[in-house]
This record gives C-alpha cells, sequence and structure tokens, in this order.
C-alpha cells in the first residue's frame, strides 16, 4: 500500500489545478489541505513534519506572513514550499528561492506544476531519510552523545546581490553556432553544492562551477550540448581559463564578504592540461587571488595521468604554494591501486553516476565501496559521491564513510549560491 502525501494549500485550491486527482492518476497518492485564514493556517501547522508538499499564492504568502511561520517551525519541517504566481508577477524563481521557496510556478501551467509536485515530494522523502540518518549514526550506549548531520538550507547569494532564472534545454548545435553564442556573452555559470556528509569534519560550503551556454531565445544548454563540439574545435582551454578567472573573482568577492569557507570545484579538461600557455595563465590568475588557503579545487579525468602527464605535473606546482587541491573522477570501485599510488597528490576523488546508479540496482558492490572509501581516507584522500538523486542512497552512502555528497536530491545547479548545508546537532534519542 502506497503511502499517502499530505499537500498544505494555502489559498482555496483553484478549480482547474486538480492537484489530488493529477497526481493520483500518476500513481502517487495525495491528500490535499486548505488553508486560507490566520487560524487555519495555524492549526494545519501545529504538526510541521506532517506536511510532504506546501502549496502557496503569492499574495497569501505576504498576506498570511507566512515566511515567518514556516521560519518558526523549520527544525521540524520537511516539505518544501511552492509558490504560484499570476503571468503578470514579476516574480522569478532566484527571487522565490531568496524568500524560502523551491519553486516558482505561473498559475494554469499544468504540465510544470505535476513536474516540481513530483520531484518536491520525492525530495521531501529524501529528507526525512536523511533527517532519520542521525539514528543510524548514534552508538550502542544511547547515553553516549554523538554529533549528527540534519539538512538545512542557506541562501548564500546575498553576498553578491545576483538576480538570476533558469531555463533547462537542450538541442541540437553546430560550431559556428556554438561560437557566435560564446563571442556574443552567452556563457553562463552555475554552481551545485557539495555537501558534507559527515560530522566529525569541518564544515566548508562547498560548490562545483558548471559552465551552462544561452542560446538566442535566451534558454540554457547544457553542456552535453555544446561541450563535445568545443573541444572538437580545439576551444576547451579558453573555455576553462576563462571559468576559471569568473570564478576566481567570484570566490574573492564571496571571502571577502565574509564568507571565507567558500570552496569552488573547477574542472580542467585534459585539452587544458596539454596547453602551456593556458596553464600559465591559469597558474598566476590563481597566485595572484586573494583566496583561503584550500579554497579552489580542480578536477581532472583519470586520463589524464596517461594523456597529459607533463600538464599534470605543471598543476600541481600550481596549487602548491596556497595549498589548493586536486580532485580526480572517473574513478572505478576497484580503482584501490591507483588512489595508493597516487595519494600523495590527491585531496579529493569523486565516486561517478555509473558508481550510483550501480548501487541502487545491484551492479556495484557495497563491499567494494566501503573497501575504495578506506583505502582514500587511509591516504587522507576525501571522498565525494556524484549524482545522489535518490534517497534510497543514503543509508549505503552513510554506512560506506561518504565525505560529502553532491546531487539534485539536495539541490540543483543554481546561477546564485544556494547552499543546502548542514547542521550539526547533539541528540541521544532514538526516535522522535
Amino acid at each position: 500500500m502506497k503511502k499517502v502525501k499530505k499537500i498544505l494549500c494555502i489559498h482555496p485550491e483553484p478549480v482547474e489545478l486538480r492537484v489530488s486527482a493529477l497526481l493520483n492518476r500518476k500513481g502517487l497518492v495525495v491528500d490535499l489541505t486548505e488553508a486560507d485564514t490566520p487560524m487555519s493556517l495555524e492549526s494545519a501547522l501545529q504538526n510541521p513534519a506532517w506536511w510532504d508538499l506546501i502549496l502557496c499564492d503569492e499574495q497569501a504568502f505576504t498576506t498570511l506572513d507566512l515566511a515567518a511561520r514556516l521560519a518558526g517551525h523549520a527544525d521540524r519541517l520537511d516539505a518544501s514550499l511552492i509558490l504560484f504566481k499570476s503571468p503578470e508577477s514579476s516574480l522569478t524563481p532566484a527571487k522565490g528561492f531568496a524568500l524560502g521557496a523551491a519553486d516558482v510556478l505561473i498559475r494554469g501551467d499544468i504540465d510544470h506544476l505535476l513536474m516540481v509536485c513530483e520531484r518536491e515530494l520525492r525530495a521531501c522523502q529524501a529528507r526525512k531519510q536523511l533527517r532519520g540518518l542521525r539514528h543510524s549514526a548514534l552508538p550502542p550506549d544511547a547515553n553516549d552523545r554523538r554529533p549528527v548531520v540534519l539538512a538545512t538550507i542557506s541562501d548564500l547569494s546575498s553576498y553578491l546581490h545576483r538576480d538570476a532564472s533558469h531555463d533547462e534545454h537542450d538541442e541540437s548545435l553546430d560550431a559556428a553556432r556554438v561560437r557566435s553564442l560564446i563571442k556574443d556573452g552567452g556563457l553562463v555559470l552555475e554552481y551545485q553544492p557539495i555537501v558534507s556528509f559527515r560530522a566529525d569534519q569541518k564544515h566548508r560550503n562547498m560548490f562545483e562551477t558548471l559552465v551552462r551556454l544561452r542560446d538566442e531565445q535566451g534558454r540554457i544548454l547544457l553542456p552535453g550540448a555544446f561541450l563535445p563540439l568545443v573541444a572538437e574545435a580545439g576551444w576547451m582551454g579558453r573555455i576553462d581559463h576563462w571559468i576559471v578567472l569568473r570564478s576566481l573573482v567570484l570566490l574573492q568577492r564571496m571571502q571577502s564578504g565574509g564568507a571565507r569557507d567558500t570552496t569552488l570545484f573547477l574542472n580542467l579538461a585534459n585539452q587544458t592540461l596539454l596547453s602551456g600557455d593556458i596553464l600559465e595563465a591559469i597558474g598566476t590568475a590563481v597566485a595572484q587571488a586573494d583566496l583561503a588557503p584550500g579554497s579552489i579545487i580542480f578536477e581532472v579525468c583519470r586520463s589524464v595521468f596517461d594523456e597529459a602527464p607533463d600538464g599534470l605535473e605543471r598543476l600541481l606546482g600550481l596549487l602548491a604554494e596556497k595549498r589548493h587541491g586536486l580532485l580526480v573522477e572517473d574513478l572505478r570501485l576497484d580503482d584501490v591501486a591507483f588512489i595508493e599510488t597516487h595519494g600523495a597528490i590527491l585531496t579529493h576523488v569523486k565516486l561517478s553516476r555509473e558508481i550510483m546508479h550501480g548501487l541502487v540496482d545491484g551492479a556495484a558492490s557495497q563491499t567494494a565501496l566501503e573497501r575504495f572509501v578506506r583505502a582514500a581516507h587511509k591516504q587522507n584522500v576525501r571522498v565525494i559521491a556524484l549524482a545522489v538523486d535518490g534517497d534510497e542512497l543514503m543509508p549505503m552512502l552513510h554506512a560506506a564513510g561518504i565525505d560529502a555528497i553532491q546531487g539534485n536530491f539536495m539541490s540543483v545547479p543554481h546561477q546564485g549560491l544556494m547552499y543546502p548545508g548542514i547542521t550539526i546537532v547533539e541528540s541521544n534519542h532514538r526516535s522522535f
């Protein structure tokens, strides 16, 4: 029997939405409760953990002072907030996020509504399970208090006073059009949080910098649509140099504004490491940047050790002075010998999307994962799990001792620095 999802609709539900019936047809059993007065809202929020999703009209959000009401229950509320607006409203998804909303929808856009409801209901389930993980972190002796991790949200974009909107889109391109879009300033950077998964580590606000391309209509094109063409044309070095320069400026602004623990992970292509001039330019920029030690982690593919060893050696020299880090991705779970051989120069390794999928469908072994993590930790290398998009992975990653997680279940990439941070709490309770 499927668990009924509880949706709180703050504002009488518009008849045309038909949320319950439409979601039920998609296999989600939901129960919708309406609240349109301060008294009915206060009654609904008496048990915050009851709700799996909150829908709210933009006007009702202000009239009922919903931000303050939800803030009072933040420690027990796992449900996402979705705001509805009229087509004429100027409320953007970024502004809504700053208000605490997971998304902003135009009233009447049924397809978008159903997609967001499905996504956020899954996200709520993941947050509930992550909250529950603190029980498995407890020692056998319930009197032995130990710090554990709970998920929270911090909007770091206030340091930059930036505004952004995001519309994912993918289509076929050719090199000439990609070049034209880049020349017209179409490159866009987004940032996806990398969230610490262990309470015993010093917290840093970590993000991977991701490049996108905006087309003539303002739609955002994902890397798979244009980076292969960029690489084929031999432009990756210049693109990586541009990304590094922009990221260094952003990071300096963040750290000078008070967020000294902000860390950016930056990808460097093998093609970039084969260019001595580009590497020298990147090294000069990093050396001149006024950053806290360890603020930059360069991500490279495993193949760079074979295809560009001289460039890798030069990169390591650039990192050493400011004690910045090196991450290797595309490793397999049986690459224990690789970690043992190169552990002295690594600070991080990242587990691939394929490994995450394998853990879910049984193609990857939990034993192999734990052996891999132990080998990395023995070399003082931290392990990050990529593409953590579902709650079913949480117990496996937690048991293996993964250091940090990255994926859409906590946050999709944003042009602003939206960080699902951690809160370390003390607990000796085995149940809520």
